[in-house]
C-alpha cells in the first residue's frame, strides 16, 4: 500500500541527504543519527551513490575506494544487494577488512604477538606458582615427561574422565606421576599450565630469534592459539588498535586508499574500531582529504558490546533524521514516547494512520496461542518473547536449551550467556564451541539438501583435496544421504560421518570443522573433550564428576533435529503459518505488520527488569546504564511494528508504575 508524503516532508528528507552529501563533498566528518524505521541503510546507499556519481572516475584513476564497514555479514549482503557490484566500493565487516589491511604488516603483528605472549606467560607463571604441586616438583624433569608426545596423547584422551579412571591410566603410563596424583585437579592444572608455558616459550624464542611464523587470524573461531600464531576476533582488534593508532605511515596508507569511510550501525561497533578510525581522521585532518561518516542510532544499542554513544561526538557534524518510513503514525507516536529523549520522531506520511497499539496486563496463566487467535493475529505477525525458554519452545529446540542450562556456562550467574552465546545471531559473538556445532549442522543441512550446489558443500572439505572430482563429490554426498543424518542423535551423526572413508574422508571434514589435530585418534571423544572445556570453562573434573560427564552425554544424545531447529532460528529460516517467533534482541532489523511483545520482569536472572524502566520513566535514575538497557530493548522491539502493536506485560502492576505505563501506552487492558 502506498502512502502520501507531503511536499514539505519530502523536501526536508532531500535536504537531510543533501546535508550528508555536502559533508562528503567537503570532507567534513559527520555522525548521522536516525531513529528506527528512518531508512539509515537507504541513506548509506544514497551516500555511496553520490560519491560514485561525483568522484567515481577520480577514484578509479587514483586507485582509491569507498570503504563501507558493517556490523554483520547479513548487513554487508543487504548493502551489496542494493548497490550491486562496483570495483570502487568495498563493503566489509570490520574483522574481514582489518585483517585484509593489516595482514601484510607481519613485523608489527609479530611484535604485538610477542607482547601478548609475554602477558600470557606472566599469568601462567602465577598459576603455576599458586599450584600446590609447585613446591614438590622438579619442574624441568616434570616438563620433559609431560611434554612427551605419547604422554600427551594419553593425558588428553582421559582428560575428561572421572578422577579414579584418570589416576589409573596416568599411573599405568608412568609410575613417576604417582606421588603427584593425590589431587587430580591440581595435577591436571599443573600439566596443562606447564605444557602451555613450554609451548608459548618456544614461540616466544622463535620470535626473539627472528625465526617466527606468520601471525594468522582465524575468522571461524573466537579463540587464540598464540603458540601457533593464531589470533581471534578480539585479539585482532586489539593488535590493530595498538598498531594503527601508533603508526602514522599506516594511517596515511589507510586514508590514501580509502578517502571515504562509512560505518553502518555505529552504536554496535567495538570501541577499539572507533578509536582506530578516529585516530586516522585526526591524522588526516591536516594532511589530506579524508572523511568519516557514522550511521546509526545510539538508542538501538542492545547488545552491550558496542560503543553505544559515539566518543568524541562533538568533533563530528551532527545530522539527524526524525522521519519514520516504516510505521503508522500511531506506532511512531508510541516509540517516540518510549525513547523519552525529545528526539522528535514522526511519520513521514500524511495518511499512514490506520495503526494501533494496546497494552495488556496478564498473569502466569497467559496463553499466547489463544491471544493470537482471539485477536486474529495469524498473518505477518511476529511474537517477540523475553524468556529464552519460551522462544526455544516456540521454535522447537527446548530440549537443547534444557540440556545447556545444566552446564556452568549457562546456569546461575552465567545465564545471560544463553542470549549472548547460544541465541546470538551475530556469529562472531556466538560461543566458540556452539559456533563449531552450528557449522557442523550447516554441513548436514547443505549435504542433505538436493538443491545445494557442489560449491556449498565442498567448502567443508579439507583443502588438501586438490584432486577432488565431481564424481568423488557425488559419491560422498550419496554416502551421507544414505545415513539419514536428520533422524539420528548428534553423536550418531558424528560417528556416521567418521565411518565414511572413501573417496572423501568424513573424519577429515570433522577435524576441519571442530579444529581437531592429528594427535587425537578418536574424533567423537576429541569433540566431547572440547565440549567439556567450553561448557565447564576448562575446569577439571573432580572425584564426583560422573554427573558432569552424564550431562555431556545427554548433550550428544540429543536428536539432531533439535540442533537443526536451532540452526533455522539463527538463520531465520523457520516460519509457522504466518507467525514468527523471535527474542526481543533477535528482532532487530526486522519489520512486520503486526507485532506482539511479551514482557516479563524475571529476565536473564534479573528481578524487576521491566518494572525498573516503568518506575523510573518520569524521574530517571542514578543507574542510567540499567535504565537505558531496558529502554533501548523495548524501543527496538516496539519499533518492529508497521501497523499494529500488542504489548503484554506478565506481572502484578502496582499503582506506583500504572500512571507511567498509561502515560506511554494509554489505557491498560486486563487479561487476568
Amino acid at each position: 500500500m502506498a502512502f502520501t508524503i507531503n511536499p514539505e516532508n519530502k523536501q526536508l528528507e532531500i535536504d537531510i541527504q543533501q546535508e550528508i552529501n555536502e559533508c562528503l563533498d567537503n570532507f567534513e566528518s559527520f555522525c548521522f543519527d536516525a531513529g528506527a524505521g528512518a531508512g539509515k541503510t537507504y541513506a548509506l546507499q544514497k551516500s555511496i551513490e553520490h560519491i560514485l556519481k561525483s568522484e567515481g572516475e577520480i577514484l578509479k584513476l587514483s586507485n582509491q575506494k569507498i570503504l563501507c564497514i558493517t556490523y554483520t555479514n547479513a548487513a554487508k549482503n543487504e548493502i551489496l544487494d542494493r548497490l550491486g557490484k562496483n570495483s570502487s566500493v568495498v563493503v566489509s565487516t570490520i574483522h574481514e577488512f582489518l585483517w585484509g589491511f593489516i595482514a601484510i604488516q607481519q613485523e608489527l603483528l609479530t611484535e604485538e604477538h610477542k607482547n601478548k605472549i609475554k602477558g600470557e606467560l606472566e599469568k601462567i607463571e602465577q598459576k603455576i606458582n599458586g599450584n600446590s604441586l609447585s613446591s614438590n616438583v622438579e619442574q624441568n624433569e616434570f616438563r620433559e615427561r609431560i611434554c612427551d608426545e605419547d604422554f600427551l596423547k594419553v593425558f588428553y584422551s582421559v582428560s575428561s574422565s572421572p578422577a579414579k579412571t584418570f589416576k589409573e591410566v596416568i599411573k599405568g603410563f608412568d609410575e613417576y606421576f604417582s606421588p603427584y596424583l593425590s589431587s587430580v585437579k591440581s595435577f591436571r592444572d599443573f600439566v596443562k599450565d606447564i605444557n602451555k608455558k613450554y609451548k608459548l616459550g618456544i614461540t616466544l624464542k622463535e620470535i626473539e630469534d627472528k625465526k617466527s611464523k606468520k601471525v594468522i587470524y582465524n575468522p571461524v573461531q573466537n579463540r587464540d592459539k598464540l603458540e601457533n600464531y593464531v589470533i581471534s576476533h578480539d585479539t585482532l582488534l586489539l593488535y590493530c588498535e595498538n598498531i594503527i593508532t601508533s603508526q602514522n605511515l599506516l594511517k596515511r596508507l589507510f586514508s590514501d586508499r580509502y578517502p571515504y569511510v562509512l560505518v553502518d550501525e555505529y552504536q554496535d561497533t567495538d570501541e577499539k574500531v572507533v578509536n582506530i578510525i578516529d585516530s586516522i581522521r585526526e591524522y588526516s585532518n591536516s594532511k589530506q582529504n579524508f572523511v568519516v561518516g557514522f550511521f546509526g542510532d545510539s538508542l538501538q544499542n542492545i547488545y552491550g558490546s558496542g560503543v553505544g554513544v559515539l566518543p568524541n561526538k562533538e568533533e563530528y557534524k551532527s545530522i539527524e533524521k526524525i522521519f519514520n518510513r516504516r510505521s503508522s503514525s500511531q506506532i511512531v507516536e508510541l516509540i517516540e514516547k518510549i525513547r523519552n529523549d525529545n528526539f522528535g520522531q514522526q511519520s513521514i506520511y500524511t495518511d499512514f494512520d490506520n495503526g494501533s497499539y494496546n497494552f495488556y496486563v496478564a498473569d502466569d496463566n497467559f496463553d499466547l496461542d489463544i491471544f493470537l487467535q482471539e485477536n486474529s493475529l495469524i498473518n505477518n505477525t511476529a511474537c517477540l518473547l523475553m524468556k529464552n525458554d519460551d522462544i526455544s519452545k516456540a521454535r522447537g529446540f527446548d530440549e537443547l536449551l534444557s540440556a545447556l542450562k545444566k552446564f556452568p556456562r549457562f546456569s546461575g550467574g552465567n545465564y545471560e550467556n544463553v542470549t549472548n552465546e547460544f541465541l546470538q545471531t551475530n556469529l562472531q559473538q556466538m560461543g566458540w564451541f556452539l559456533r563449531d556445532v552450528l557449522t557442523f549442522i550447516d554441513f548436514i543441512q547443505k549435504s542433505s539438501d538436493p538443491n545445494s550446489t557442489v560449491k556449498e558443500i565442498v567448502q567443508f572439505i579439507s583443502s588438501s583435496k586438490s584432486t577432488l572430482t565431481f564424481g568423488n563429490m557425488k559419491q560422498f554426498i550419496g554416502s551421507l544421504r544414505e545415513i539419514s543424518l536428520s533422524t539420528l542423535t548428534i553423536g550418531e551423526c558424528i560417528n556416521g560421518i567418521v565411518n565414511i572413508q572413501e573417496p572423501i574422508s568424513g573424519e577429515e571434514i570433522l577435524r576441519k570443522i571442530f579444529l581437531i589435530d592429528e594427535t587425537s585418534e578418536n574424533v567423537l571423544l576429541a569433540i566431547k573433550n572440547k565440549a567439556y572445556s567450553y561448557f565447564y570453562y576448562a575446569r577439571d573434573l573432580e572425584e564426583d564428576s560422573e554427573s558432569e560427564l552424564s550431562v555431556i552425554e545427554e548433550f550428544f544424545g540429543l536428536d539432531v533435529s533439535q540442533f537443526i531447529k536451532w540452526y533455522k532460528y539463527i538463520f531465520d529460516d523457520l516460519k509457522d503459518e504466518g507467525i514468527s517467533y523471535y527474542t526481543l534482541h533477535g528482532s532487530k532489523g526486522l519489520e512486520f505488520d503486526n507485532v506482539v511483545v511479551v514482557l516479563q520482569d524475571n529476565f536473564a536472572k534479573k528481578k524487576d527488569y521491566c518494572k525498573y524502566f516503568f518506575e523510573n520513566y518520569d524521574n530517571r535514575t542514578d543507574d542510567v546504564n540499567r535504565f537505558n538497557e531496558i529502554r533501548n530493548l523495548l524501543y527496538v522491539a516496539c519499533s518492529r511494528a508497521k501497523i499494529n502493536l500488542h504489548v503484554v506485560y506478565i506481572a502484578e502492576i502496582q499503582e506506583n508504575i500504572l500512571a507511567n505505563i498509561e502515560s506511554i501506552f494509554g489505557k491498560v487492558q486486563n487479561l487476568i
